[in-house]
């Protein structure tokens, strides 16, 4: 009997498995690379106008962007936390920033000048008036970083539009909706807190071709810092070029003879083109010829690097 009950229990769990895999085969979930890059600009931003509002010294830490649905996100956000439902403009459509009892209550009383206590396992009996407005100052202010970082690819702003205790109250999705969950963990005063940012694909519909793009390579709209401080150390840099006057193959029996005082006869005349070499590699073509204090110089008649073709990839936007 005990036998027959473990064969059971192992066909129900393989059953349990099969349905979970196909039930995540069914969902599309389209990566979304530049988010990865927004939210690392974010943290930046967040860290010093966080240390701006509360005074103190901390430190904000990027997990790992998930893609799941809609309602398994929404249940591994923390308990008993503080949850904004935010409004994207133009986008016209609502994502969900949660805060956890530790970081809400930390952050709280740094900014009425006082240092955490530990206050926040009181949280499960919900939150004063007081709290919930100064939570949502918090939660603008984290709005307001969240939308500089965006500007890389677009202008959008983001606004609080209701704060919710329960997250039944703050369901904006279907259970099954595809959607990025992006935690971020905030260090105060010891105090370990975390806030997290619930997007559903179709909020970020609007510019998901633009975040779908790779960063190596993609112009990041009108951030082009990066691309111009790139140029600038390329044609910065220096290289070593040779003059590469001809090549001539000889048979090693005759290379074998030769003495010291030998003449080499190169079988070539005064217009036999010169090649400018740089790293094995052919950039210049050019003719030999003398400057009048006598030193030997080369005037370029060729370009063998395709530099027009390279200069407008630079350039290019």
């Amino acid at each position: 009997m005990a036998e027959q009950a473990d064969m059971a229990t192992a066909a129900t769990t393989t059953a349990e498995v099969e349905d979970e895999i196909i039930r995540m085969s069914m969902l599309n979930y389209e990566r979304l690379p530049m988010l990865d890059v927004i939210f690392e600009r974010f943290v930046l931003s967040f860290s010093s106008s966080l240390k701006s509002l509360t005074g103190s010294v901390l430190d904000v830490t990027l997990g790992e962007v998930e893609y799941l649905p809609f309602a398994d996100a929404m249940k591994s956000l923390p308990k008993h936390g503080l949850i904004a439902v935010a409004q994207a403009d133009p986008w016209d459509d609502q994502f969900i920033l949660s805060q956890d009892p530790v970081f809400l209550f930390s952050a709280l009383e740094l900014m009425l000048g006082g240092q955490p206590s530990g206050r926040a396992k009181d949280a499960k009996h919900g939150f004063t008036t007081i709290e919930r407005r100064m939570g949502e100052q918090v939660a603008e202010r984290i709005l307001a970083d969240m939308a500089v970082g965006f500007r890389q690819i677009c202008e959008v702003s983001f606004q609080v539009d209701r704060m919710e205790s329960n997250p039944q109250f703050a369901n904006i999705a279907q259970p099954n909706s595809p959607t990025v969950r992006v935690p971020l963990k905030v260090s105060l005063e010891g105090y370990n807190g975390e806030v997290h940012l619930i997007l559903p694909y179709a909020t970020l519909e609007p510019v998901r071709p633009l975040l779908t793009k790779i960063f190596f390579g993609d112009r990041l709209g009108a951030d082009s810092s990066w691309r111009t401080q790139l140029k600038q150390k390329i044609e910065g840099s220096s290289v070593a070029l040779t003059a590469q006057l001809h090549e001539l193959v000889v048979p090693m029996r005759e290379i074998l003879d030769w003495k010291v005082g030998d003449t080499l006869d190169l079988r070539i005349d005064d217009s036999h083109p010169v090649l400018l070499l740089c790293a094995g590699s052919p950039v210049l073509e050019g003719e030999m010829g003398k400057k009048q204090n006598g030193s030997m110089a080369l005037k370029v008649t060729a370009n063998l690097m395709g530099k027009d073709e390279w200069s407008n990839d630079v350039d290019a936007d």
